[in-house]
């Protein structure tokens, strides 16, 4: 007599569909991935499996496609101890307009950013001096690239770099200045997220302004590297 063989694993769980519809609403909210609703939800009294909540975002289509998930990543995290040690700082072009933030190198806080038609020296020093008046705090360290808003790439005739004028207003302001290595956008890797992060926060909320972005991102958005906390309390917490 043939048997039939048993399969392999724990058998399949039946989401309820209500809190099926939870999940989908948490994720059009938020935009957290699987990972940041199972804390959410574990946090709010549910007990679900983290690939149950990845199952529900595919069947909704509410995730890219991924033939190879690599499951749970493991993270590194580079940073200062404390707040306003280092602000990264870096443009990036959306939909025609130029966009700067400066970021706090501990809590990822939104310290100030700008909208521009052009990404100069002068929005540069302007967004900075915001960053400084409205926290009350000024850096010891701002990291950019080697962009020529930032950094002077042109020798003078007498073959002599001499320093921009973000270089001369930093250095007027007793404010170190630190450069990533070329075609190495991984030293300023906070920024790359940041903008991967806004970009797609605009293409799901067009109707969102620039400054409700920052406050949804420095006071609601938790991050996984901050466990779980967002920017905002844990700048606080390391002022």
């Amino acid at each position: 007599m043939a048997y039939k063989p048993k399969k392999v694993g724990r058998p399949s769980q039946k989401i309820n569909l209500s809190f099926a519809a939870k999940i989908v609403s948490l994720r059009k909210e938020t935009d957290y991935g699987s990972q940041k609703l199972h804390f959410v939800l574990k946090r709010q009294g549910f007990n679900v499996a983290q690939r149950q909540i990845q199952k529900i975002l595919d069947e909704n289509k509410l995730t890219e496609p991924c033939e190879n998930r690599r499951g749970q990543r493991k993270y590194v995290s580079y940073e200062w101890p404390v707040s306003n040690y280092m602000w990264h700082t870096d443009w990036s072009q959306y939909k025609g307009k130029w966009y700067l933030p400066f970021i706090d190198d501990k809590s990822r806080k939104i310290m100030a950013t700008g909208e521009f038609s052009n990404a100069t020296e002068e929005n540069a020093i302007l967004v900075l001096y915001q960053a400084i008046l409205a926290n009350e705090a000024c850096p010891f360290i701002v990291l950019s690239d080697k962009g020529p808003q930032f950094y002077n790439n042109k020798r003078n005739k007498k073959g002599i770099l001499t320093p921009s004028l973000f270089e001369q207003e930093l250095t007027a302001l007793g404010i170190d200045f630190w450069t990533s290595r070329r075609n190495h956008p991984q030293t300023n890797g906070k920024m790359e997220k940041w903008f991967d992060t806004m970009k797609k926060r605009k293409k799901k909320h067009p109707d969102e302004t620039l400054q409700e972005f920052v406050k949804w991102y420095n006071e609601e958005r938790i991050h996984h590297a901050l466990e779980y906390k967002t920017p905002e309390e844990v700048y606080r917490e390391n002022l």
